[in-house]
């Protein structure tokens, strides 16, 4: 038996057929991914958004020194965000991302609790429901997002990240 430095062209794989064998990994996993995780139900979307968008309106009320709110509509079905100005609150009409929302048909936000106080000066101004002051004093504050088989807990407070919990029924 002879042996060289040069090993025959049939043996190994070449590169396309191992590119091939790794796209077709890649395939099946995407594959099986899809099928085990369930889809995320319309309140636990929109718990999600809420947490994030009244992060977004905490932080940016510390930053900025200015004093922000938020309401939910009398029916439940909706909610807002709103700056103080001179004149009193000011809805975020035309927001993309704080404009007044509609919540999902199904989808009821409420909270057990309202901040307490008047902010606005001497002015007769209506009170959002809660409001992020630019010292970080306001009290902790739970708001509800339930459907009819599902229900979420978001935890605001002054000091510490909005949180998002699966609430027991």
């Amino acid at each position: 038996m002879k042996l060289t430095g040069f090993q025959s062209r049939d043996s190994g794989f070449s590169l396309v057929e191992v590119m091939a064998v790794i796209a077709l990994i890649a395939l099946v996993s995407v594959t099986a991914i899809t099928q085990i995780s369930p889809p995320r139900s319309p309140v636990e979307t929109e718990a999600e958004r809420l947490a994030l968008r009244l992060e977004m309106v905490r932080r940016n009320a510390l930053a900025t020194g200015t004093l922000a709110g938020f309401s939910i509509d009398g029916d439940g079905l909706g909610y807002t965000f709103m700056d103080l100005q001179q004149s009193g609150w000011r809805v975020h009409h035309g927001d993309r991302t704080l404009g007044p929302v509609r919540l999902p048909d199904g989808v009821r936000l409420y909270t057990d609790a309202r901040q307490q106080g008047a902010v606005g000066g001497d002015q007769d101004v209506p009170v959002p429901d809660l409001w992020f002051d630019p010292i970080g004093t306001e009290p902790p504050v739970t708001l509800h997002l339930r459907s009819e088989d599902t229900a979420y807990a978001i935890v605001v407070s002054a000091l510490a990240p909005v949180e998002v919990s699966r609430a027991r029924r």
